[in-house]
């Protein structure tokens, strides 16, 4: 089974998750990076506002080939209870997506809001099957039983 997670992270949480996990399961990391190069500030209150909206930002790699994988594994941080617009950049990006299975997981300081939910729609209209969806709250981080779990839900959609 070959593994892609696809991972945004500004603060190291959600590439952190990524990270352990891939240690766990194997894959291949594609690291999406914003290129509105927020600060500490602007990314509350300009990238906030922007992934209130579901827009996208411009992003680094611009598109992204997940053909050649069985699996995709989506992570983001939540922005103002939402994806941030470089992962939603990601996701309009993906090519050769249709028909695959998806993991979705994001971090978040407090509560994911419509993140989780607003990436699968996304995602199913891309014709990418959405088997699971995780939340790591800041508590959460460190959790190696809620870990354990989104490892669990990775294989278990590599399984046919």
């Amino acid at each position: 089974m070959k593994i892609c997670y696809i991972c945004h992270s500004e603060s190291g949480n959600t590439k952190g998750i990524s990270v352990r996990c891939i240690a766990a399961t194997g894959g291949e990391t594609i690291e999406v990076h914003d290129l509105q190069h927020y600060n500490r500030i602007s990314k509350y209150i300009v990238g906030g506002r922007r992934a209130m909206k579901g827009l996208l930002d411009p992003i680094e790699p611009s598109v992204i080939d997940v053909s050649g994988y069985d699996v995709i594994v989506i992570g983001s941080p939540v922005w103002a209870g939402r994806p941030t617009p470089a992962i939603n950049a990601a996701i309009d990006a993906m090519k050769g997506c249709e028909g695959k299975k998806c993991v979705i997981f994001v971090t978040c300081g407090g509560t994911p809001g419509e993140s989780t939910t607003l990436m699968k729609k996304v995602l199913e209209e891309k014709k990418v099957e959405v088997v699971g969806t995780m939340v790591f709250a800041k508590k959460d981080l460190h959790d190696e039983v809620k870990l354990k779990g989104l490892v669990d839900l990775i294989m278990k959609a590599g399984t046919p």
